[in-house]
């Protein structure tokens, strides 16, 4: 065992954890996750292990594990400090949220909050990315030429690791260009690759049915909306920002018994995402707070500014247990303590 692992088991060893616990205050730990692996689909993400083993640790370490409703509400100064507390989200509203995921969270009767992109569920669309790992692990070429927004690349595909990195880059490039051209682009790429696009997702990219969410809300998760089509709303214009927050909002009102009113920013970069726009429409449509993709403790300093529930930061899930202790004891606040003073 080297030093660096051998400090973070003493780290985050019961009276550690205990101690680094008292720091967190009125912070609390939100945790991010997407999907679940799903072997016989040869479906890579979360291992359900890795998500019991952090619930398991959680509950035998009398962690509070708060809906994110009750996270933000006390965040915001109503009610018991969250000292520390720690709630779980889901983002886009994949099958395997409910097939996995759900039965994992029940089994530690533990709250979730998953935000879906409603028209994926109601057959509209399948997920971009989705749209362009499919081009890139079918297509038979060995090299391709492609235009993004009048730019022309070219990718090499002659090797898996070519055609991951191809992938890699051609999806990074549609996150900087408008939700049109990157729809165009990604039109051009399936011709390009001479790979048909289905009209409907492959069954390792499709949603969860909407008689399934509301079976999984019978069991304990929550749902909240996560747009319409899940553009990064930075590029949109602001008749689609607006209408893919309030149609998805309406749209989940519809289907759902108890929505969440906290929104999800597809992407989530904090002034690269989504900005002041998007947060006035939800303030104007009466949204709780919503959370986007900044790593980071979720905190609101008193008084509350308008903007700060709107901004509300989670950490990523680690499949690693020593991580993800690591941000829910508290050691991460720690580290960045240490930190501070010699930057």
């Amino acid at each position: 065992m080297n030093w660096k692992a051998g400090a973070i088991r003493v780290l985050t060893s019961p009276p550690a954890v205990a101690c680094s616990r008292r720091l967190l205050g009125r912070r609390a730990t939100i945790f991010m996750l997407h999907r679940f692996a799903v072997p016989e689909l040869k479906l890579e993400g979360h291992p359900v292990a890795a998500v019991r083993h952090l619930l398991a640790w959680l509950r035998r370490h009398e962690f509070e594990l708060l809906p994110l409703v009750e996270t933000l509400t006390r965040l915001k100064g109503e009610g018991p400090q969250v000292r520390g507390a720690v709630s779980f989200t889901i983002d886009d509203g994949y099958f395997d949220h409910a097939a996995v995921g759900a039965p994992v969270f029940a089994e530690f009767d533990c709250p979730v909050t998953t935000f879906v992109t409603t028209g994926f569920l109601d057959g509209r669309i399948w997920f971009w990315w989705d749209r362009i790992e499919y081009v890139f692990s079918t297509t038979r070429q060995a090299a391709i030429r492609v235009d993004l927004g009048g730019a022309p690349f070219r990718y090499s595909l002659a090797t898996p690791a070519e055609r991951r990195a191809a992938q890699a880059d051609f999806t990074g490039r549609c996150k900087a260009v408008t939700d049109e051209v990157k729809h165009e682009g990604i039109a051009a790429l399936a011709r390009a690759a001479e790979v048909e696009l289905p009209t409907l997702p492959p069954e390792r990219y499709a949603p969860m049915p909407w008689e399934t969410l509301r079976a999984c809300e019978q069991r304990g998760m929550s749902f909240g909306p996560h747009t319409v089509t899940h553009p990064i709303l930075s590029r949109t214009s602001d008749r689609q920002s607006e209408d893919e927050m309030t149609a998805s909002w309406r749209r989940l009102k519809e289907q759902c018994r108890n929505p969440v009113p906290v929104f999800c920013y597809p992407n989530g970069q904090t002034s690269i995402d989504f900005g002041a726009r998007e947060i006035g429409t939800l303030q104007r449509l009466g949204f709780l707070g919503a959370v986007t993709g900044d790593v980071g403790y979720s905190e609101i300093r008193q008084p509350v500014a308008a903007e700060a529930p709107f901004l509300i930061n989670r950490f990523p899930f680690n499949e690693d247990l020593g991580h993800s202790i690591q941000y829910a004891g508290g050691l991460e606040l720690v580290k960045q303590t240490i930190r501070r003073p010699l930057s």
